[in-house]
């Protein structure tokens, strides 16, 4: 989704960023935004006053209100999806390769 959008808009993204935080993720703000939704996705309640300050300090209120949207928007969707058991589909194995996020193999 991310690198769909950035390509929507003409906007170089390095999508592995998202699980290597010393990358540059070449999108405005994408440290602070990666920083962010990791404290929530991690529900890490020590790093995310300081991750959200950093957000609304170089992107404004409306991009912690954005990126808090997204994030829960996933997160309704994840729960959904586990819930009536749906699997990752293959086609989807190469960028999770490429994140270096694998699937278990009792799963593939």
């Amino acid at each position: 989704m991310l690198r769909e959008s950035a390509n929507a808009q003409n906007q170089p993204v390095d999508i592995v960023a998202v699980t290597k935080p010393t990358l540059d993720p070449l999108l405005p703000n994408g440290r602070e935004i990666i920083a962010f939704v990791d404290a929530i996705a991690l529900t890490d309640f020590d790093e995310l006053p300081e991750a959200r300050q950093d957000l609304m300090d170089t992107a404004g209120p409306g991009a912690v209100l954005r990126a808090a949207a997204v994030c829960a928007g996933f997160e309704g969707t994840n729960r959904v999806v586990d819930a009536v058991g749906v699997t990752v589909n293959k086609r989807y194995y190469d960028i999770g390769d490429e994140l270096g996020v694998t699937v278990p193999d009792h799963l593939r």
